[in-house]
């Protein structure tokens, strides 16, 4: 009987051991998905602004906010991070910002790197301390305050360079410099003026300051399968406003380097001295002026089929002004394009593409907007190179060494 009494007291002992640790193992599992998503989140704002470290670190606060109702929660979803308990503390932290990966997670020889913000930050780590309860260890002296802290770090950052692109802009200009692996002969800095290919004279006249033309064709994005959103209109403007948007067909969603593209086959060159805008085109361009305007002020804008439900989301960019310093862009990144760069522009055989480049599109010269009815289907836009991380991309073996990447989770 006392020997009954013993191992029953000895497995009494042993479980409760057991459920502290599981409850540790339990909380640090659900401290660490939170730095997870606040390095995640951070590392999404990093477009390579002066402004884009202080986005960063509100969206990494958001992550982890209960006050949309979510269960941003620790120790069975009972704790908020952040506020803690009579017994237990527990900090939001706020991201901390570097140029290079190994910096960010301390492997290389001098531990950390150094701290940097604005433009420079590449990579966000994020630590969470909290104090995590205790039961039965508490009766030890060991852990008479009943509690434990528990910290976790996570560091999220731009990715290298995708071989496919998703959800960018189906939009393709030629590469002045195919042998210019870093900028396609592009300038950064440089404003240039994007107009839809045309055949003959005279070429479309420079919008304002950007006196290098851009002639560029719409790639064929068009989704037959569709079911919402499901006319051709609909889905230019969809795509204008907001990249091409996700699909079951990755050929459908994503643009990748090495396999052949077409031009959408209702947006046909035509002749430059036609001063009527190709409706295709038009269309396009009414999704993308819907990222500095969204009244549908344009009656061929207000037109399109559902433009009323798409141009309610998402809302325009938060900052409209015009400079010639992207680092000075206050926005999102709402203004910014990723655009495929091809060997040659061709509207009759399949286009080869080289890469991927981004670019922040422009208001037209006196007004905060674009004019989608334009004839020649013109808008301006600063060549930025690649700083903004796509919000999806494949890896492969396209065997590029720049260009834009996406955000992932390092650690």
């Amino acid at each position: 009987m006392h020997m009954l009494v013993l191992l029953g007291t000895i497995m009494v002992i042993f479980m409760g051991f057991a459920f502290d640790l599981g409850r540790l193992y339990l909380n640090r599992s659900e401290l660490q998905t939170m730095a997870s998503a606040m390095a995640i989140a951070a590392a999404q704002q990093l477009i390579g602004t002066e402004i884009s470290t202080a986005y960063a670190g509100s969206a990494a606060r958001a992550a982890v906010s209960v006050a949309n109702g979510g269960g941003n929660r620790y120790d069975f979803g009972g704790i908020v991070l952040g506020e803690g308990t009579t017994l237990l503390s527990s900090e939001v932290p706020e991201p901390r910002f570097y140029e290079s990966m190994s910096g960010a997670t301390g492997e290389g020889d001098g531990g950390l790197g150094q701290e940097v913000s604005g433009g420079a930050a590449r990579f966000a780590r994020v630590e969470v301390r909290a104090d995590a309860p205790l039961v039965f260890f508490g009766l030890l002296f060991i852990a008479a305050d009943r509690k434990v802290p528990l910290a976790t770090a996570a560091v999220a950052g731009v990715s290298a360079p995708v071989c496919s692109a998703c959800g960018t802009e189906p939009i393709a200009v030629a590469a002045p410099n195919s042998e210019d692996s870093t900028d396609f002969g592009f300038v950064r800095g440089t404003r240039y003026t994007f107009h839809y290919q045309c055949n003959g004279q005279p070429l479309p006249q420079p919008l304002g300051t950007a006196a290098s033309r851009l002639p560029y064709l719409l790639l064929n994005r068009l989704d037959a399968e569709s079911s919402n959103f499901a006319t051709e209109d609909s889905q230019l403007f969809r795509n204008g406003n907001n990249g091409v948007p996700p699909s079951n067909n990755l050929n459908q969603a994503c643009i990748t380097i090495g396999q052949p593209v077409q031009i959408w086959a209702t947006a046909t060159p035509r002749l430059c001295s036609q001063t009527a805008p190709n409706p295709t085109v038009q269309q396009f361009l009414c999704g993308l002026n819907n990222r500095f305007d969204n009244s549908l002020s344009d009656p061929a804008c207000a037109a399109i089929t559902d433009s009323a439900t798409l141009s309610s989301a998402p809302p325009v960019d938060n900052d409209l002004n015009d400079f010639d310093d992207f680092t000075s862009y206050t926005g999102r990144g709402r203004r910014i394009i990723t655009i495929a760069v091809v060997d040659l522009l061709s509207s009759t055989a399949d286009m080869a593409v080289l890469g991927f480049r981004q670019f922040l599109v422009m208001p037209n010269p006196g007004v905060t907007t674009l004019s989608p009815a334009d004839g020649p289907g013109r808008f301006a836009a600063i060549y930025i190179g690649y700083p903004a991380p796509l919000r999806q991309g494949r890896f492969g073996s396209c065997g590029v060494s720049s260009g834009p990447g996406k955000v992932v989770l390092h650690r």
